[in-house]
């Protein structure tokens, strides 16, 4: 009888252990930064990812300068947040973990993309890109500024992809972007 009790025991152990293994390959598997996928970034930035705030407690020398709402009333909110600091124009790729009783969002940082420069002629366009002809709300792109309502001279584009959590670099061809305050 002594023995069947350790021999379940152990077994009760082992499945146990098992489990938290499973655990830790979901978690990253949904997006969780690994050391290595933070390598781009310099140490200051990587410290940011995971990182939650409010709207009164951004980050520290870090300033809002635009943001763009993805699956606003579809269930998962996220935001991709225009930010500069440390000399540098950044995206900040966030998802919404709560709003205040006013409304106003807080965020958890999942991912940081340093901007290339943007000339005067160009802009940043955030949610307003179809690709192949289909509106695209994860593109995120740097076009050159012209005096119309449709941008096709796209300089460099990313996808802030939802599933797996990470800003992508993506192929320019077949994008068109929409100046929203063309007519403004």
């Amino acid at each position: 009888m002594r023995t069947s009790l350790i021999v379940v025991i152990g077994l009760l152990f082992l499945l146990n252990c098992g489990k938290k293994s499973d655990q830790k390959t979901g978690a990253a598997d949904q997006g969780e930064q690994t050391e290595s996928s933070l390598a781009h970034l310099p140490e200051n930035l990587q410290k940011l990812i995971g990182v939650e705030f409010g709207p009164d407690s951004m980050p520290i020398g870090y300033k809002e300068e635009t943001g763009y709402v993805m699956g606003y009333l579809e269930g998962d909110e996220y935001i991709i947040d225009h930010v500069s600091g440390d000399n540098l124009q950044m995206l900040w790729f966030c998802k919404l973990t709560s709003r205040d009783t006013e409304g106003r969002p807080f965020l958890k940082i999942l991912d940081i993309l340093i901007l290339p420069q943007i000339e005067k002629k160009e802009e940043l366009l955030m949610g307003t890109c179809k690709y192949n002809e289909e509106m695209d709300p994860e593109i995120v792109a740097i076009v050159k500024f012209n005096e119309s309502e449709v941008k096709s001279d796209v300089i460099q584009a990313w996808r802030a992809n939802r599933n797996s959590r990470k800003f992508e670099i993506i192929p320019t061809t077949n994008i068109t972007c929409f100046n929203e305050s063309f007519y403004l």
